[in-house]
């Protein structure tokens, strides 16, 4: 009976439960890994490398709810129906992210070993499996998105109007997600932080704040709905020409290495 006020302190007695949960785990010295607190030592070389994946992460989540809070701003100007529209499209979409998310989480130690043992063919064949199959489940859910709108939708019928433009424009461009995500998290796993960083900031960050500030001064309604999807399509054009250098920046290693030791 809380409202939305309630909905924030179950989330926030939800992570607290789960903290607690953990570490009562760990200090029970059933997991694997074990650690004391007097036995923690700070190494700048550890702590640069944590951080090389942490900033962009830390990145990542921040412009995350700065476009969400972005889009519901330009959206309100257009009406409660509008307004209301975009919590059901971003609720939508956000699960679909989060899949990729978990598939690309396995992902990561894979490439991270590979590139570091140079096994730069097994590295080929991780990069390979990851872009096809985030991509298959991608497609797969951007055409349910596009094929049935209407059905994740109830309000009223402006809202549905507007919710299934938005769903449909979104459900084409999260085909590419899969794609340039998988980049995204190479670059960082790889050492490359100055790319990674650009790349997780690019769809929700350099890309998408120009065309969420511009576009619904043109074009209004359709400006906002359109906003997501253009950033997405040019984040995959920029992680296209960034992926091409770096395969060719691979090619190379792989010349200058023994081929027989790759595998």
């Amino acid at each position: 009976k809380l409202g939305v006020c309630g909905a924030a302190i179950a989330t926030a007695i939800s992570q607290i439960i789960s903290s607690i949960i953990y570490i009562f785990y760990i200090l029970r010295k059933k997991s694997i890994f074990c650690f004391r607190i007097r036995e923690c030592r700070f190494s700048k070389k550890i702590l640069s490398e944590i951080l090389k994946i942490g900033i962009p992460t830390f990145m990542f989540q921040i412009l995350t709810s700065a476009s969400i809070a972005m889009i519901n701003d330009a959206a309100k100007g257009y009406g409660s129906s509008a307004l209301a529209s975009m919590g059901p499209v971003t609720k939508i979409t956000s699960m679909g992210t989060l899949v990729v998310y978990g598939f690309l989480k396995g992902f990561q130690p894979i490439a991270g070993f590979s590139y570091g043992a140079k096994k730069y063919d097994r590295l080929q064949e991780a990069i390979q499996t990851a872009i096809l199959w985030s991509t298959v489940f991608c497609i797969i859910f951007g055409l349910l998105s596009v094929v049935f709108p209407a059905q994740s939708m109830s309000y009223d019928k402006e809202m549905i109007r507007i919710g299934q433009q938005a769903l449909r424009a979104n459900g084409l461009s999260f085909l590419l997600f899969g794609f340039y995500t998988t980049y995204s998290f190479l670059f960082l796993v790889m050492g490359k932080a100055k790319e990674g960083c650009f790349l997780g900031a690019c769809r929700q960050g350099i890309c998408f704040l120009p065309v969420i500030l511009l576009l619904p001064r043109v074009w209004g309604l359709n400006g906002v709905i359109l906003a997501q999807p253009l950033a997405d399509v040019l984040s995959a054009v920029i992680t296209g020409y960034m992926a091409i250098r770096l395969h060719r920046e691979l090619a190379t290693d792989r010349q200058q290495g023994n081929p027989q030791t790759n595998r």
